[in-house]
């Protein structure tokens, strides 16, 4: 990938059935997390749309016809999915690690608010997965627990719980038995 050392931020039209689109490396966790987790929603088709109304995506330029997204997943997935035959807008900016970094995980956090979420998978991999200083800085908390997230996420402790528990109890129920000598009648 190529350090881009100015501070200048450029435009393009990039069509992605021939330029090359990628997750930037330091994207590619939260990207992970955000499809695994996410709740299927239905997309609004931007493709007809002129391309001055269309939102633009933010880049950076990895050489040749390489760019890395970091953000707007959904976007990207809708882009890469039904719009990937026309240009697209397309802002080329100046890598920061650090703000690559707080842009993508501040996806996976945004999956903190959706109705169908589940809280307890979305705490596991920000605990797990994330890089543990971006999390703080974004939530604006000191240290990751169940009651800073609950607050955070505007959800009491008890609801957290029982989503826990009941996701636990159907996983239990819905299983396959180990043992499948009942089948087999009586010896």
């Amino acid at each position: 990938m190529m350090k881009n050392n100015k501070l200048k931020v450029g435009q393009k039209l990039a069509n992605p059935s021939k330029d090359d689109l990628y997750v930037h490396p330091y994207a590619r966790a939260a990207l992970c997390v955000w499809q695994r987790l996410r709740p299927k929603t239905t997309y609004i088709n931007m493709k007809f749309l002129d391309n001055f109304y269309r939102p633009p995506l933010r880049l950076v330029d990895g050489g040749g016809s390489a760019f890395y997204f970091f953000n707007d997943f959904q976007r990207v997935d809708q882009v890469l999915r039904l719009e990937n035959n026309s240009d697209y807008p397309c802002l080329i900016i100046p890598e920061s690690i650090k703000d690559l970094q707080n842009l993508a995980w501040m996806e996976v956090i945004d999956l903190i608010f959706l109705k169908d979420i589940h809280h307890p998978d979305l705490f596991k991999a920000l605990k797990s997965i994330a890089p543990q200083s971006v999390i703080f800085q974004l939530m604006g908390i000191r240290h990751l627990t169940v009651k800073e997230y609950c607050h955070f996420a505007g959800i009491s402790q008890s609801s957290y719980e029982y989503r826990q528990c009941k996701f636990a109890i159907e996983e239990r129920v819905l299983g396959i038995p180990q043992s499948m000598s009942w089948l087999g009648g009586a010896p």
